[in-house]
């Protein structure tokens, strides 16, 4: 069953580091995770991590040494991104997302953790900074490359 998505930040994956509202950068996370929505657009599934690591390659989105990021590196990101999806979904609509709601909404949508262990609370609450932080830099980066 196709996982429904929802709204997010569009921002191109090769534009300059811009700095993020309150401080944060825009990271090689970030990019990573752009390049794995923009994927999933494309071809309407999830890539693997080894799809993801190609895909990356193409669009010059490098790793150390101009390699392309390895697929382990990737998809030690890929739960954190789908949470982060969920996450975003509830942000739109307040300003501080219930992480009841979010680890809910997971487990109706089949999102597990490591070791298909459900999405808890606690797991959202130790990601909430980074997640207000990317949605932060994911805005600012859409308002700035706009016409």
């Amino acid at each position: 069953m196709k996982e429904p998505r929802g709204p997010r930040v569009d921002a191109p994956i090769d534009e300059a580091r811009q700095p993020a509202t309150g401080g944060g950068d825009f990271t090689a996370s970030d990019r990573y995770y752009l390049a794995w929505m923009e994927y999933q657009d494309q071809k309407e599934s999830e890539p693997s991590d080894e799809q993801l690591s190609a895909y990356c390659a193409e669009r010059g989105l490098l790793g150390r040494g101009g390699k392309p990021v390895s697929p382990a590196n990737l998809r030690r990101h890929f739960v954190r991104w789908r949470v982060y999806n969920v996450w975003a979904e509830q942000r739109v609509r307040t300003e501080v997302p219930a992480q009841s709601d979010i680890a809910q909404t997971c487990a109706d949508r089949g999102i597990t953790a490591q070791y298909k262990k459900p999405v808890t609370p606690a797991y959202i609450a130790e990601e909430s900074v980074d997640f207000e932080r990317r949605w932060q830099a994911l805005t600012r980066h859409h308002a700035d490359t706009q016409p």
